[in-house]
């Protein structure tokens, strides 16, 4: 058996950048995955989810010219600013990669292991191959975050907002939804739109939202604040003009800082869906939960008055984000996951990752 120079596993935004590049550079790759597929599965739970990031900060990478999101929408006559529609990400993403990494492989990596400096991978189709070095570029697919209070629920009655296939399935049925960030807001105002009845849980006292950034700005505008793909402001300005600098920083301090740095808010246009159309519980934590007569039973507790009441939905839908987590990565090997450095759960990288 032959051994390959680089093996990627994933064909998504980052799978598809990499590959690019490694092409550009004369390094043959072989590449595993369902071209897009997260995103995919996103779009298709309702046609009204949009991206919260800027078009022109959310490109597929590589050294050739005219590949860039904007590149794709602009000929189109699609959105090259904001709010741009996930499925169009989707499909900019399948584009890129039918013009640019045409020989992705749609099969999936169920298995990598290693050995005497070498990386064994074990297909889906029970195909097997050796490989130099691998790259993981699984993105957040099999990092959702669920908050361990919701464990006791079976999976019927409990679902994270990646994972809804469908949100018209809900039609007629009292669905909690947890969290303040887009992913929570959005899936509120998806379900309500689809004729579900919504309620959203959120533990701050208030529910922040985005102001709307104009894209014809005046000079001390942009100088006061100026626009990234990382957001408005001197520090998204200061991340996206020096990416190496944060890593200089002790780990406790980057840490608490990536904690701190994007907080829980929803985009401007999300708003007028969500605001008096979708009721809004504050400062509720969810303190228990239970499967009670086919129903999910939750104790919620009032932080300003400190009283509990206890409510009952048809389901639950945790929009509670991503945590990063070696030992979640379950493609790779107990043995090689072992080995791999961590900062609390997620993988300790180098500078240049």
């Amino acid at each position: 058996m032959s051994v390959l120079p680089v093996v990627i596993v994933g064909a998504g935004p980052y799978g598809l950048s990499v590959a690019a590049h490694l092409a550009a550079r004369g390094i043959e790759t072989r590449v595993f995955g369902q071209p897009m597929s997260f995103w995919s599965g996103i779009a298709a739970a309702g046609s009204r989810r949009f991206l919260k990031s800027y078009c022109f900060g959310t490109n597929l990478s590589t050294p050739r010219h005219g590949y860039s999101f904007a590149d794709y929408n602009r000929p189109r006559g699609l959105e090259t600013f904001e709010p741009c529609p996930i499925g169009n990400f989707a499909d900019y993403g399948r584009w890129f990669q039918q013009q640019i990494v045409p020989w992705v492989e749609p099969v999936d990596v169920r298995h990598v292991a290693c050995s005497q400096g070498r990386f064994h991978l074990t297909l889906a189709n029970d195909a097997t191959l050796t490989a130099t070095q691998v790259v993981l570029a699984t993105g957040l697919s099999g990092f959702a975050y669920v908050p361990q209070v919701l464990a006791a629920l079976p999976p019927a009655l409990c679902t994270h907002t990646a994972q809804v296939r469908s949100f018209s399935a809900f039609a007629g049925r009292r669905v909690a939804v947890i969290g303040a960030g887009q992913s929570a807001l959005e899936a509120a105002a998806l379900l309500q739109e689809a004729g579900a009845f919504p309620q959203l849980l959120v533990r701050e006292p208030v529910v922040l939202w985005h102001q709307r950034v104009m894209q014809q700005r005046n000079l001390w505008r942009r100088i006061r604040s100026p626009l990234t793909g990382l957001g408005t402001g001197p520090k998204a300005w200061a991340l996206t003009t020096f990416p190496g600098a944060m890593h200089r920083f002790p780990a406790n301090l980057r840490t608490r800082f990536v904690r701190s740095h994007l907080s829980a808010e929803g985009a401007w246009w999300l708003r007028e869906r969500v605001e008096g159309q979708v009721p809004i519980h504050t400062q509720t934590t969810v303190t228990a939960a239970r499967e009670q007569g086919g129903q999910a039973e939750l104790t919620l507790r009032d932080a300003e008055s400190g009283k509990t009441e206890v409510l009952r939905f048809d389901h639950v839908i945790a929009g509670s984000g991503y945590c990063s987590n070696v030992d979640r990565m379950t493609v790779l090997d107990e043995a090689l996951r072992a080995g791999i450095r961590t900062l609390e759960g997620a993988p300790l990288l180098s500078a240049t990752f």
